[in-house]
């Protein structure tokens, strides 16, 4: 008996040393993304993560943005301490192993919003001439990446395209490809995930067009909410916010605010951060997370983490791996610290019972905009890949993370070294927030404070507890039996 015993206490150590801590997936509802669990708003505080830029991407290496552990546990240190609970990634590569990258990531609660395509030839739709590269082939892609984060709660969503649109000779051919990738992604989720993972698109700024792709792509084909075709979010890269002047009365991100007042799907800003009068204040952060902007739109993702030749960082990554914040971080991290996070978790009734108006061509507001809504037919061969699934896919999962100490060596923009740089895992349930801390301030060797949890992850956090502690009892009284 005794024997028997030891073998079960060894299983639920085994049970319990594979435990990883996981976020709890967003949903959207209505015009917000919610916390599937608490039901909270859920506000993206973001950046764009493309280390090397796009012309970086070279699949190869081996190599992507969430292929190496190691770099990610590096950089998700530094978000954590920045506030962040969101990261954009552009390019990835289906067959690598991503396991460790989202799994760290998870731990400190980030999400992901990922890029379905790639700069490469045949991975992503030719905005000229779209149905030459909608074919078998770029399905293949597609849900090559679906099939590889589709196992990671903190995959928050897909983006089925990022500027297809990006003036009006493509406005006149390239909608109803977006509408018909839309359908595709989440046809192929619905009957190969676990769970929904909602998939939107990400928009040029061109205003011209933009109220007409927004029209287009929220509404429902015949009035049915359920239309696959129709975008779940809606992302703007906007950098119309420049230099430390300007306030949202006099920006014009209160004509956005006024001109998605009445969305059917969460918007937010897919990018946004304009450095042409430097240095980067980011006064805009008030703006965007107070109680103007919060009603209508959902965030947005900070352009970019690292530095590169458009000259956006907010870090300096060196050859050998080390790191240096720049005075853009500090700044960032300073306006995060004064939101007020209660009110960017609380729930807004009327944005979450908005219902999608029917698509009909009077709703796109200009004349050359495609207001096609028959979209084209599946490529053959994408029905079959969408009921069976690909062959033999790349399957992401949460694997143990063990190693929480960053090893690469990191500067502060005042040129002192942050020693003792760690991610700190959160409660299971519990995504990042700002968390008052100055990174640039800390001095060398000294540890940094925990992120706080919200009363609401601190509950989820409570009720994880109870719920190992059931597990133990349960298991103390199987012992008892046992001996």
């Amino acid at each position: 008996m005794f024997a028997q015993a030891t073998l079960h206490l060894a299983l639920l150590s085994s049970v319990f040393s594979g435990f990883a801590h996981a976020v709890q997936p967003i949903k959207v509802q209505g015009s917000d993304f919610v916390n599937a669990d608490t039901g909270d708003s859920f506000q993206i505080i973001g950046v764009a993560y493309q280390p090397g830029g796009s012309s970086g991407f070279d699949p190869s290496t081996g190599k992507d943005p969430l292929s190496d552990g190691d770099i990610c546990l590096r950089d998700a240190a530094l978000m954590q301490r920045l506030g962040l609970n969101t990261i954009r990634v552009y390019n990835l590569d289906p067959d690598l192993n991503h396991d460790m990258c989202a799994s760290i990531f998870n731990e400190v609660g980030i999400y992901m919003l990922l890029d379905v395509n790639s700069p490469l030839p045949g991975q992503a739709l030719n905005r000229g001439e779209p149905w030459t590269t909608y074919t078998l082939d770029y399905l293949k892609r597609i849900f090559g990446i679906v099939e590889a984060f589709k196992g990671y709660p903190n995959t928050l969503g897909f983006f089925g395209g990022n500027e297809v649109i990006n003036d009006v000779p493509s406005s006149s051919v390239v909608p109803p490809y977006l509408r018909a990738v839309n359908r595709d992604l989440k046809n192929y989720i619905a009957k190969n995930s676990d769970r929904t993972i909602p998939v939107g698109y990400s928009a040029a700024d061109v205003r011209d067009i933009l109220a007409p792709t927004w029209e287009y792509l929220q509404c429902a084909i015949n009035g049915d909410d359920n239309d696959q075709s129709r975008a779940d979010f809606f992302g703007l890269n906007s950098y119309s916010w420049c230099g430390s002047e300007i306030t949202y009365e006099t920006s014009d991100w209160k004509t956005l605010v006024a001109q998605f007042s009445n969305t059917t799907i969460p918007v937010f800003f897919s990018e946004y951060g304009c450095n042409t009068s430097p240095p980067r204040t980011f006064d805009e952060v008030q703006a965007l997370y107070g109680t103007k902007m919060t009603p209508v739109l959902s965030g947005g993702l900070v352009y970019e983490y690292s530095n590169e030749p458009s000259d956006y960082g907010l870090v300096n990554i060196n050859d050998d791996g080390s790191v240096k914040l720049r005075g853009d971080y500090d700044a960032l991290q300073s306006q995060y610290n004064k939101l007020d996070i209660n009110l960017l978790q609380s729930t807004n009734s009327t944005a979450t019972a908005v219902k999608p108006p029917k698509c009909v061509k009077s709703l796109v507001e200009y004349q050359d905009f495609n207001t096609n809504f028959t979209l084209p037919t599946l490529p053959k061969g994408g029905q079959d890949l969408i009921n069976n699934g690909l062959s033999k896919p790349n399957q992401g999962k949460l694997v143990k993370v063990t190693k929480t100490t960053v090893s690469q060596k990191v500067q502060s923009s005042k040129g002192d070294t942050i020693s003792g740089l760690a991610i700190k895992p959160l409660p299971s349930g519990q995504s990042n927030t700002p968390n008052g801390q100055d990174t640039s301030g800390t001095p060398s060797g000294t540890a940094s404070p925990s992120p706080s949890p919200s009363k609401k992850g601190a509950a989820s956090s409570s009720r994880g507890i109870m719920s190992a502690g059931m597990i133990c009892f349960s298991t103390a009284v199987l012992i008892a039996n046992l001996l």
